[in-house]
């Protein structure tokens, strides 16, 4: 008797519900992602969501213009197209971390609209010390040195650094990360392919060895979606992150916008006081008066770590969900 075929079944219907997660993770801002959960909690699965939604979306009380706009949404999708992309994943070893495995972030749960789903490439799966490094993409030498000495400095004391792998400031942080003997960086993208800069692909797979790639979106849009992507990713950034450093800002400038979402999920803000750049002076005066805290050096900022407490979420209720992630013999028996 062949032994194979019950767990090539079980695999296939894991890969199945995964393409649900996918495709629901295009939708999530007409549900919220806890309420997706909660049909998970219940059914071990969202196949039912997916299949029959008005009972599900009229019990969390979710009102009829929505749900209606939500089954329009599941109508015009093609499913196969989202199992297509788990085949690519598999080949690109791009692992998708759900909101209810044990190794998605636990700090990311914790935040405002969390993503429902997370790519993750590289050999990281540790989140719980990360420290978010963001800043202009035309630092000033000061800028530049300062971005890759403060970087250095939290990764050699067993901080992982996290960025967005953008020119500038981000490049200098992962490098500065990647100099300690030890250091870990991650690199929060808005799409995993095709890496953007093209001139950040080595730096990529270097991140990748030491750390991880993350995303919602494994493709670039190539629409007029696409720089929305480069603001929600912000979320994450500073979302997985126990505090936030700003290095050098223009008034206007996106770290602007990280600094905000930050301070508004609660994390600590630091803002490097700048030499001799008038830009970068407004921008810091704007950090300051949002509620960042000054600092000169990575000391501030490592005295902070050793007294402040870790963000947690609620483990009894995430391991109620991981258990029906790892029912998969009920998962197929009864929705697929």
């Amino acid at each position: 008797m062949d032994q194979t075929k019950p767990l090539e079944s079980v695999q296939h219907r894991l890969v199945e519900e995964n393409a649900y997660w996918l495709a629901f993770q295009d939708r999530n801002w007409l549900v919220p992602v806890p309420e997706i959960v909660r049909v998970f909690k219940e059914c071990g699965s969202l196949v039912p969501l997916w299949r029959s939604p008005y009972p599900f979306l009229s019990k969390l009380g979710v009102d009829d213009q929505t749900t209606r706009r939500f089954i329009g949404n599941i109508e015009r999708t093609r499913l196969q197209d989202f199992v297509a992309e788990l085949k690519t994943l598999r080949s690109k070893n791009v692992k998708v971390m759900r909101y209810v495995d044990k190794e998605y972030p636990e700090v990311l749960r914790t935040i405002e609209k969390p993503p429902l789903v997370l790519l993750h490439k590289g050999t990281l799966l540790d989140f719980s010390n990360c420290v978010a490094m963001a800043g202009t993409r035309n630092p000033s030498l000061y800028g530049r040195l300062m971005a890759r000495k403060i970087a250095k400095s939290l990764a050699e004391k067993g901080y992982t650094i996290v960025s967005g792998l953008a020119k500038g400031v981000d490049e200098w942080v992962h490098c500065g990360a990647l100099e300690a003997p030890k250091g870990r960086s991650v690199a929060v993208l808005a799409w995993m392919e095709p890496i953007y800069p093209e001139e950040h692909v080595e730096l990529a797979k270097d991140i990748e060895k030491r750390g991880a790639i993350l995303s919602e979106t494994f493709q670039s849009p190539f629409n007029k979606s696409a720089p929305a992507k480069f603001v929600q990713r912000n979320r994450i950034t500073s979302g997985i992150s126990r505090c936030v450093v700003a290095v050098e800002s223009d008034e206007e400038g996106g770290t602007v916008h990280q600094v905000r979402i930050a301070l508004a999920q609660k994390r600590r803000v630091f803002a490097l006081q700048p030499k001799g750049n008038d830009s970068a002076k407004r921008g810091f005066k704007t950090f300051i008066d949002m509620g960042a805290t000054a600092i000169k050096s990575a000391k501030e900022v490592l005295e902070f770590l050793s007294q402040e407490k870790s963000v947690n979420s609620d483990n009894s209720r995430l391991d109620s969900y991981y258990q029906h992630s790892l029912d998969s013999e009920r998962l197929g028996r009864d929705h697929l």
